[in-house]
């Protein structure tokens, strides 16, 4: 039986993590055979070692460049966060200055008018626009008790026999009525035009003397009527501004105002009403002599819009419905 002679060479060739086991298989090797063999063996082991120094090296500098990628990036988004902080900054800052533009613009246009009503006022001043000679509808000075209570208010002197200073008018819905107490006690708008002439004006005016009430109303179809009262007055500040005093009525347009005799008077900032559970001017969006709320509020929204809620120019007696109104205005004028 021929024998077959094995050998196991087994070269462990280390580097990291490389290993190389080389198993041969001998049978009759001489040496130069082995030498031979064994000089591969070394010269592979340079070459593993060689690649694996070349690979760490790449790793290296692969693991930097992320480092510096990611420093980059972080980088970036702190650019981009401040650029994000600055341009918000400077939209709220145009907001401002848009906003505090708009205001100036605002109060140069009001002071433009107030300017230009001053210009139109008639010379010299009356106690009422029953004592205006010429009987010429437009802006006049009244006298308050002393000089500093006097006002300029806009007189009719056409209608009715003449002798009516205006304190509320409304046509074309361009003036907000949605105002606090102070502005209804003090006045508001143009008197050539759409405003509120004050509540302390009427009260130092209605306590001098007596006073009737006429309310002119159209509706959006230009239907006009009117409500007259033969007596007319309202308490004092102290007093809330109440509706103290409403005569007998007579007129085209029914009596609401009815409803609202003996109220204080309300705003969005000082609640005066009958209402247990709410504001009516908050409600009704205008400031007024309610009751819970009542069946008339002439300082309503202004708009063509029919209904009990709508919280429109309401005189609920003009028609017998909650129809909207595209005109009210409310004149006083002394008795005597």
């Amino acid at each position: 039986m021929e024998r077959a002679v094995w050998a196991i060479f087994a070269i462990l060739i280390t580097s990291g993590t490389i290993g190389v086991v080389v198993v041969w298989r001998i049978g009759e090797m001489n040496t130069i055979q082995f030498q031979t063999l064994w000089q591969e063996v070394v010269n592979n082991r340079h070459v593993f070692s060689e690649w694996h120094t070349e690979s760490e090296q790449a790793t290296a500098d692969i693991q930097s460049k992320q480092k510096q990628t990611i420093r980059l990036l972080d980088r970036v988004a702190e650019t981009l966060h401040n650029l994000q902080s600055e341009s918000l900054m400077l939209r709220e800052k145009a907001y401002k200055n848009q906003k505090e533009h708009e205001k100036r613009m605002e109060q140069f246009v009001s002071d433009l008018k107030q300017i230009r009503s001053k210009l139109s006022v008639h010379p010299g001043s009356y106690r009422s626009c029953k004592d205006e000679a010429v009987n010429v509808s437009g802006m006049y000075n009244i006298r308050g008790e002393d000089e500093s209570s006097s006002f300029v208010a806009y007189c009719e002197q056409e209608k009715f026999n003449g002798g009516w200073m205006v304190i509320q008018h409304r046509f074309v819905g361009t003036l907000d009525f949605d105002r606090h107490w102070k502005d209804y006690r003090n006045g508001f708008g143009a008197v050539n035009g759409e405003h509120w002439l004050g509540l302390e004006q009427v009260y130092q005016f209605t306590k001098q003397q007596d006073c009737e009430l006429l309310v002119e109303l159209k509706d959006f179809d230009g239907t006009y009527k009117f409500a007259r009262y033969d007596l007319f007055g309202i308490g004092s500040e102290t007093e809330q501004y109440k509706l103290k005093t409403l005569g007998e009525h007579s007129g085209t347009a029914g009596d609401s105002l009815i409803y609202n005799k003996g109220m204080k008077f309300s705003t969005s900032d000082r609640d005066n009403d009958e209402k247990c559970d709410g504001n009516c001017a908050v409600e009704c969006v205008a400031g007024w002599w309610f009751n819970d709320c009542g069946l008339a509020y002439l300082n309503g929204l202004y708009r063509n819009v029919d209904g009990p809620d709508q919280n429109n120019i309401a005189w609920y007696d003009y028609n017998n419905d909650w129809r909207a109104l595209s005109y009210s205005r409310m004149l006083i004028r002394p008795l005597d």
